[in-house]
């Protein structure tokens, strides 16, 4: 069985309510010592980061044309956790529902990435992000292109099997464009996202929500930081 290395990264501008894109780098050496690469990458025009680092594992799989021994590093615990922690194997025996019995958030992401696990052997190796990993940091800036790039597609909130373009945005932006763009789309992400937030300090959420909210939080988190970066530059430039 061919071994192959895979390195994903998914992001989104303004999550949950704006651009996002995935990357993906896949890694073959053949018996001869030659190193195969190749990169995909691709925008959706309103979408979250959970749906786009899913994306990104579930499209370098399936690029592959037969099954193969596969190591996939990614910076998404969301991602990595699902399958360390044996959650996707629960949801899968248990129609999908997470231990609180609540319906899994992106199932049809799920199943389709499972298609892809059943067929291949995947070890998930979780990579901290933005912390100097080479391939991590291509996978970033593959993913981020794809969100601030044209012809973005749409995320139906599907499967995402069919590429369908997204119609184009008249009178303005779609909510939490550009790199640049503050996110202000139903009141901002902590807004929308408080009640989430007070119920994991108390307690009462389970381990996949956690999960899934930290996840979030990060790429939020990033998000400020990096319209912190742009917005000091303006400030000192001389």
């Amino acid at each position: 069985m061919a071994q192959v290395t895979i390195f994903t990264d998914g992001a989104a501008r303004g999550n949950p309510n704006g651009p996002g894109g995935y990357g993906a780098l896949l890694r073959y050496t053949d018996d001869s010592g030659k190193v195969f690469e190749r990169e995909y990458s691709a925008g959706y025009a309103v979408t979250t980061n959970n749906r786009m680092e899913l994306m990104a594992a579930i499209v370098a799989l399936e690029k592959l044309r037969m099954p193969c021994s596969v190591t996939l590093y990614s910076d998404s615990k969301y991602l990595t956790d699902a399958y360390n922690e044996g959650w996707v194997f629960y949801w899968k025996d248990h129609g999908y529902r997470n231990k609180s019995g609540d319906p899994v958030k992106n199932v049809e992401l799920w199943k389709r990435l499972v298609e892809q696990t059943d067929r291949h052997e995947v070890t998930f190796v979780w990579v901290k992000g933005h912390a100097g990993h080479a391939e991590n940091e291509r996978c970033d800036e593959l993913a981020t292109t794809a969100a601030d790039g044209e012809n973005l597609l749409l995320d139906d909130g599907g499967d995402l099997r069919e590429e369908v373009l997204a119609p184009k945005m008249t009178g303005g932006t779609a909510p939490g464009a550009g790199a640049g763009s503050a996110d202000t789309a139903d009141g901002g992400f902590w807004a929308a996202n408080t009640a989430r937030i007070n119920d994991a300090l108390a307690g009462r959420t389970s381990k996949e929500e956690l999960s899934e909210l930290l996840e979030e939080l990060q790429a939020q988190i990033d998000r400020e930081m990096e319209l912190s970066e742009q917005l000091e530059e303006l400030l000192y430039r001389e």
